[in-house]
Parts: C-alpha cells; structure tokens; sequence
C-alpha cells in the first residue's frame, strides 16, 4: 500500500491561512459552547456577531465605526476592514495548486458561528479538518500519512483525530489574523480587476518572509474575492458564496479519537 502523501506546504499554509476566518469571532460570541454539537446553519442562526470597532490587526478597539470608503483607506486601514466582514459572514473558499499527479484542490465553507470544514484532495493525499465550537477533527489518514513510508491500518481509516483548538499553535488555528498582526508591511497597489470586478490588491509581508496578496472589493464593502500564497507551489484562492447557509457536522463519536487512543491503537496494529 502506498503511503498517503503529505499536503504540499503552500497549500497547507494557504488552507490554515483561510481555515482561521473560522475563528476570528471566538472572543466575541461566534463559537459555539457545545464542541460536540452535530450541526451549524450560516445566516439568521444565533452568535457570530461582527467584532467590535476598530483594528483587528493591532488588537485595538475603537469607538466609532471607520465609514470611510475602501479608496481612501490605507493598506493596513482596508485588511483590517476585510477582517471585520468576514468575521460576520459565512462563505466558502476554492483553491489549487500543483499539476499532474501533484495537483491538489481545496475547498473550505465556514458558517456564521465560525464553524467549517475544510477538504485538501488529489491524486494521493487527502485531509478533512472539521472546526466545530472550537474543537478540530483531523482525519487520521492525513495525520499517519504524513510520515514517510506510514502504513495506516484498516481499523484507523474512516476515524478522526480530536484536538482542542486553544492546545494548538495559534498561527494554525488563526493564522489570518496572525499574518497582519505580525505584518512588517501591508501595502496597498492599485485599483485593478480580477473575475471583471474592481479590487484593491493588499499584498502583505509577513515578519517570517511569506507573503500574501488579497483582493477587495473597491466599491461598497471590501470583502475579500481572491487570496494568492507565495512560496513554494503558487496557491490561488477564490472566496465567494458570502451569507449562504453553512452546515457544518461533527464526525460521529464512535469515529472520534484523541492521541492517546490513536498512539494506542498504532500499537496495537
């Protein structure tokens, strides 16, 4: 059996990078309290309310709203708008990269309560992450694949990974907002187009050196419509679907591990 190969860097960053807009309401209501919960619905459902005024790129909170339209704010001004949006909404997420037996597409959907659920698949690798309330399943495949040579028994495919996302490195859980937060710079480039729509692109460099562009709408709010990932693989990322309903499921209990049982059963294989 040939072992499952590990998600290309780019789009593993590029996923964690999208999969955190799931997790910027958490401090303000838009999780959910019961992480075993088996459902979620986008619009109209109680929770994900918008953060308070002000920079979520700074961590400061202002006391009126900026109103301002998206042509005269500055870099950090309009990423930081964009946030806001996004964090109040649900939508869903498509990407690629790669080619041939390298190629991999991603798709994401997060609900209003800043669940979701996310798929990275290709010719020899596939990882679910599943975000409810603030717990994430990983499928086990993906997490046993990603060591070389691996071999995953029978009685492990199907099952999920539990972990709770507070223990996890925040950059993976909310590596979004981690990205501006620690931005050496936010730069603002001109107004363009990209699917026949006007944007602003904001291309954001990153204290560790990556770098990530993301495009706004230049008219009305400035919701983000394309996201591209610099190193490695090139990673294009089309956001879309804002305010659709989102169900998002928890794997059922009997399908669930936490580290302890999964290093049990390896033993046991």
């Amino acid at each position: 059996m040939r072992p499952t190969r590990p998600v290309p860097t780019a789009l593993a960053a590029g996923a964690a990078l999208v999969f955190a807009f799931a997790s910027l309401t958490a401090c303000s209501g838009g999780a959910a309290e019961n992480p075993e919960a088996v459902s979620r619905t986008g619009p109209g459902a109680p929770g994900g309310t918008a953060p308070a005024p002000g920079s979520i790129i700074d961590g400061t909170k202002g006391a009126v709203p900026d109103t301002r339209p998206p042509g005269a704010l500055s870099g950090r001004e309009l990423a930081d708008r964009a946030v806001q949006l996004m964090a109040a909404t649900s939508y869903k997420l498509t990407g690629s990269s790669g080619a041939g037996a390298d190629a991999v597409t991603l798709t994401i959907e997060v609900s209003k309560q800043r669940d979701a659920v996310q798929t990275v698949a290709g010719v020899e690798v596939k990882q679910e992450l599943i975000r409810v309330g603030g717990v994430v399943y990983t499928n086990v495949e993906s997490v046993i694949g990603a060591t070389p040579g691996a071999q995953i028994p029978a009685s492990l495919r199907g099952m999920y990974l539990k972990a709770d996302g507070q223990q996890l490195d925040p950059k993976l859980v909310d590596p979004f907002a981690g990205t501006f937060a620690g931005a050496v710079d936010v730069a603002k480039g001109a107004e363009t187009q990209v699917d026949g729509k006007n944007v602003w692109p904001l291309t954001v460099k990153s204290a560790d050196g990556s770098t990530t562009t993301m495009f706004v709408m230049a008219s009305g709010d400035p919701f983000p419509i394309r996201m591209t990932v610099a190193g490695g693989a090139p990673l294009d990322l089309k956001v879309s679907d804002f305010g659709a309903d989102v169900r998002v499921v928890a794997p059922p209990a009997d399908r669930v591990l936490d580290q302890a049982a999964l290093q049990q059963r390896l033993a046991g294989a």
